[in-house]
């Protein structure tokens, strides 16, 4: 007596629903961007005219998504990612090509709703942003290492000539390759933890990394970036006068210090990537049986 096998129908996938906290942060992004528009700049933008037509342009893409949520929940996962796509694109635009400053830190708020559109990644796209992430994070450490090597030569040479270059080369990396790496060390870790089951302060490690960046950020924007200019200013006058680098004031010691302690700072973050000591927050077991039940619920 033969036997056939019958093959069951595999269940319908649910539709993808985008969680309400993205809808959220959509429409508090339009009103950021709608603020940002009406208040003057807190720096001279690179491009003053693009400015408040960019600003224009951000708050109706991010209404635009957050009435499409609010209208259809179950928006598609791809039209959802399309206007995610266009809305970080003109974010960056705007933060890095413009050059607004609030831009600039309105990148951690698109960023993870497009993460939260995207919801878990399969394998080769989490490959790709685990990747992005690696090589983000060793060119910041590369670019810090490399400032701060010019930092030790603007002190300890006796030429102030030398000196002067090196503080020169220093400003322009604090100015540009400097809060690229930065933003995309922290912009790919943002998604990383929203788009797989590490979160952001699910594990020790993972928050101990973010607050290491975070810090990193504030403190350059808060004095060092300050002290590396005066240093810079006081390395040009001491050439043009003929002093020495024995001239040179607080700001300098103030920089090398700075640097050192981001570079240190990066390493700890590498390792904290290699070892992942701490295991989970009491969040991240609290969420455990929850997160264990919805994986019960789809099979």
């Amino acid at each position: 007596m033969s036997v056939q096998s019958r093959t069951l129908p595999k269940p319908a996938r649910a539709p993808h629903r985008t969680p309400r906290s993205a809808r959220n942060m959509l429409f508090g992004f339009m009103i950021l961007a709608i603020v940002a528009a009406l208040l003057p700049p807190l720096f001279p933008a690179a491009l003053a005219d693009a400015r408040v037509p960019m600003w224009c342009l951000l708050a109706a893409l991010s209404g635009g998504l957050a009435v499409l949520l609010t209208v259809q929940p179950s928006t598609p996962r791809a039209a959802m990612l399309s206007g995610g796509w266009v809305l970080v694109t003109a974010t960056v635009v705007q933060a890095f090509l413009v050059g607004d400053v609030v831009a600039m830190f309105a990148t951690w708020l698109v960023v993870p709703i497009l993460a939260l559109a995207a919801g878990q990644l399969r394998p080769k796209p989490r490959k790709a942003l685990v990747a992005a992430h690696a090589v983000a994070s060793a060119c910041w450490v590369g670019v810090t290492l490399a400032v701060l090597a010019m930092s030790v030569v603007a002190m300890t040479t006796g030429d102030i000539e030398t000196s002067r270059v090196a503080y020169a080369l220093m400003a322009t990396f604090d100015l540009t390759l400097l809060p690229w790496m930065n933003f995309a060390t922290i912009l790919t870790g943002l998604a990383l933890g929203l788009t797989t089951s590490w979160g952001l302060i699910r594990y020790y490690w993972v928050a101990i990394k973010l607050v290491i960046s975070v810090g990193i950020l504030f403190v350059a924007f808060g004095f060092l970036h300050d002290a590396l200019e005066r240093a810079a200013a006081e390395a040009e006058h001491l050439a043009a006068i003929g002093g020495t680098t024995a001239q040179l004031g607080a700001a300098a010691d103030v920089a090398a210090w700075g640097f050192g302690g981001s570079l240190l700072s990066l390493v700890t973050a590498v390792l904290l990537s290699l070892y992942k000591p701490g295991g989970k927050t009491r969040r991240g077991r609290r969420l455990q049986p929850v997160r264990a039940r919805r994986r019960v619920d789809t099979i």
